[in-house]
């Protein structure tokens, strides 16, 4: 059952009221069919429904994960930054509070996995260029002793 809850003041300041709409974990994992796919990333809910057939994985990937918390798969791949802002437009709802793990269902990435994907992509191209740099020197002064 999904509840309706008003959110922060600051909207309300603004003139603008939104609400969030709370699934329970139950009814995310009855929403598993390849016409009706939900999934839980960091807390909220998604229906990729729509996305079945475009997602670059494969619709098998998302069958997979449907109607449960999907947030360790997600991350483990790498999503890009593209992909995550397109994750915008399924978004439905959140996980009803009380269903979330003591510690857990936050809403944004830890950031440590953004920074250590980050340096890996720049730290082999850097110590390539170094390595390179030493072997040139030595072949080139191998070369004028010879």
């Amino acid at each position: 059952m999904a509840t309706e809850v008003a959110s922060g003041s600051d909207e309300k300041e603004q003139g603008v009221e939104t609400s969030v709409t709370y699934y329970r974990l139950e009814e995310v994992a009855k929403r598993n069919s390849p016409k009706d796919i939900w999934l839980v990333i960091h807390g909220r809910v998604y229906d990729v429904s729509r996305f079945l057939n475009e997602h670059p994985g494969g619709e098998e990937v998302l069958m997979e994960q449907a109607g449960g918390d999907a947030t360790e798969s997600f991350e483990d791949v790498g999503h890009s930054s593209d992909a995550r802002e397109m994750l915008k437009q399924y978004y439905i709802g959140d996980v009803h509070p009380n269903d979330l793990k003591p510690g857990g269902g936050s809403k944004e990435p830890p950031k440590s996995n953004t920074c250590k994907s980050y340096w890996s992509y720049w730290i082999f191209p850097i110590m390539g260029a170094i390595l390179l740099g030493f072997l040139y020197r030595y072949y080139m002064a191998e070369s004028k002793s010879s």
